[in-house]
């Protein structure tokens, strides 16, 4: 499938930004994060009109209210140059012919290119690599297909959304566009940037930010960083495969798994088995998951507010210290007392002047319990690795244009280095096309994921790779 850019352009807002909103800082949450960006693609059904509206639209609404260009580490500069919009085409295939048989490796193609965004690589080897001046903070690309169904691929950093606030963002972009057409008739919520005024980022005495790089994704991240690339696999959960995982992870003293829990430890206990068939032998795994501080708050934060609101959890599973095999009850417990941590006084904490070492004490605790899960007398034992994140429920299939909502959302990985790679699994839901069941985008080494596709136990429960037309 050809992708043919037509047009390229920095997409200006209809008014300035008040002066007040020049600047925009990052909290203390946003530099957890490492400098690279959240991509998402939207497939959208035939329409009977010429979209032209979406240009004018990502700019009053992306970004009339959001950050334009990073100017540091410490904050963006609100300048009104714009979003970057890309217009392309393809003429070789229709849309339903790509749905049909979805080819994750032409996803690439549907999103603004890659060699201008940050390079992965030097996030997970440089830890002191920081954004470029001028690095912008939304792209978005917009392909047509011949039979009048398009595409919109959007880049947004990391340093300004984590997955609730890219689906703010694209529900508040789509419901601008759908009121422009519509007149008075669509309500919406614009994103709200108050982040560092809920979280302040904590400065030294030269007005740098005071937080230390093993106290990040990034540098946790780069601890299970190994080399060569990692092989990117889609594997589809119906809600009632889901439904039965969820019996099977009950217990007496957990009864009612989330659909997110039951997923994720069936995901690592079919890792588990793939790495054991590998070496040859049991080694411990962590696996994480960025738990949403909004609705950990008491009271919950808005759901509308743009930034980082997340805190990472560390679950470990290990047999070599005397642990029996570990069924899925087991690894979902482990990864419901991980996540109960995070609770309204955690969120209180992390808001106060002890904010920087409050979040520094989680991954110091972090780094504890796999220092004493890899030791093995005197001996050092190599640990696997998965971090999870999730935007399950987070709304993303409601960003209707006022062409109708999404035939489906990916939420494509960035194309990493071929040096480096880090296992990882992104969760969500399938909205409509898969019954409200749900997506695993499932990253790992490719001897890894050969062993982990040719589980017959994982292929009882999850498709690989389907149809999205039904």
């Amino acid at each position: 499938m050809e992708v043919q850019i037509i047009s390229q352009e920095y997409i200006k807002p209809s008014s300035p930004t008040p002066p007040h909103l020049n600047t925009y800082k990052f909290s203390l949450l946003d530099h957890l994060m490492p400098p690279v960006y959240v991509p998402m693609i939207l497939f959208y059904p035939p329409y009977n009109k010429t979209v032209i509206l979406l240009p004018v639209d990502v700019a009053n609404t992306s970004l009339a209210s959001e950050p334009r260009r990073i100017r540091s580490n410490l904050c963006i500069d609100c300048n009104d140059e714009g979003a970057y919009y890309i217009e392309a085409k393809v003429e070789s295939h229709d849309l339903s012919e790509f749905l049909q048989h979805p080819d994750l490796s032409l996803l690439p193609k549907l999103v603004p290119p890659f060699n201008s965004l940050l390079d992965y690589t030097d996030q997970l080897t440089n830890p002191t690599t920081t954004p470029g001046g001028g690095t912008d903070v939304v792209m978005v690309q917009v392909t047509n297909f011949p039979c009048g169904g398009f595409v919109i691929g959007v880049y947004v950093s990391h340093m300004i959304v984590d997955g609730v606030a890219i689906s703010t963002f694209l529900q508040a972009w789509a419901a601008t566009t759908a009121q422009s057409q519509l007149g008075d008739q669509c309500i919406h919520v614009l994103p709200s940037f108050d982040g560092a005024a809920l979280f302040p980022p904590i400065l030294d005495e030269q007005g740098k930010f005071a937080h230390p790089t093993e106290a990040t994704m990034r540098g946790l991240y780069r601890r299970f960083a190994k080399k060569g690339r990692c092989v990117n696999k889609r594997f589809v959960f119906e809600a009632s495969a889901v439904a039965k995982l969820k019996e099977l992870a009950a217990t007496s003293s957990l009864q009612n798994p989330s659909r997110v829990e039951a997923v994720s430890a069936f995901i690592w206990k079919c890792a588990r088995a793939a790495w054991k068939a590998k070496s040859g032998r049991s080694a411990p795994s962590l696996i994480t998951h960025a738990v949403n501080l909004r609705r950990r708050a008491d009271p919950n934060l808005p759901q509308n507010s743009m930034g980082n609101f997340v805190c990472l959890t560390g679950a470990i599973a290990n047999e070599c210290h005397g642990e029996e095999e570990l069924e899925l009850p087991s690894l979902v417990s482990k990864m419901r007392e991980a996540t109960s941590k995070v609770n309204g006084d955690l969120v209180v904490k992390l808001q106060g002047q002890g904010g920087l070492e409050t979040i520094s004490k989680v991954f110091q605790d972090m780094a504890d319990a796999i220092a004493l899960s890899t030791t093995n007398g005197d001996d050092k034992v190599e640990m696997n690795f998965i971090g999870y994140t999730s935007i399950a429920y987070s709304g993303v299939y409601d960003a209707d244009f006022g062409w109708g909502k999404p035939l489906w959302v990916a939420p494509v990985h960035e194309p990493y280095h071929k040096a480096f790679s880090v296992n990882a699994v992104r969760l969500m839901d399938t909205g409509e096309w898969g019954n409200n069941g749900f997506e695993a985008w499932i990253s790992l080494a490719e001897e890894e994921m050969i062993l982990l596709q040719s589980n017959q136990g994982l292929l009882d429960f999850a498709s690989l790779n389907p149809s999205i037309l039904r």
